[in-house]
């Protein structure tokens, strides 16, 4: 399963060659993941009581095919692997049914104070993360990956 997320190309985030700029296709992915967390449970709530967030520890993108003011976009993302602190996600954003462009990322849970540091995953928020997770073969038929990314399932 695929968590869905919606937009529409903004016109300043149009660039001198009359496509959304580079850096807004980074913005759209942005956006999309954290109405992911929100969704799983790492929500204004749980930041404000837990004093816990999420950092991107890595990411690359793809850039396929150009998108215009007003296209409407659809971002579906895909959990691929997750460790006791670390998730690693697949994200694909569409126009008109047409993959644009790809986006793989791994974030951190993080306890921000005293000083930030990677901490556990909380049990109910891993079950539902779990419920993006591409099992093997799904994984394995992804025609477009990004380099070696991945975490070690299992390790730290």
């Amino acid at each position: 399963m695929s968590f869905l997320y919606h937009t529409k190309v903004k016109a300043d985030w149009i660039d001198y060659n009359g496509h959304m700029q580079d850096a807004y296709y980074g913005l759209v992915f942005s956006y999309a993941v954290d109405a992911f967390q929100d969704v799983v449970g790492f929500d204004a709530a749980y930041r404000q009581r837990t004093g816990c967030t999420i950092y991107l520890v890595e990411e690359h993108k793809y850039f396929l095919k150009e998108v215009k003011e007003g296209d409407l976009l659809e971002i579906r993302i895909a959990l691929l692997a997750v460790t006791e602190k670390l998730f690693h996600l697949h994200c694909q954003m569409l126009s008109g049914g047409q993959e644009v462009a790809i986006s793989e990322l791994i974030e951190m849970h993080v306890q921000q104070k005293p000083r930030p540091k990677g901490v556990a995953i909380p049990e109910a928020i891993m079950e539902q993360m779990t419920a993006y997770k591409l099992d093997e073969t799904a994984q394995a038929n992804i025609v477009r990956r990004a380099r070696a990314m991945s975490i070690k399932v299992g390790g730290k």
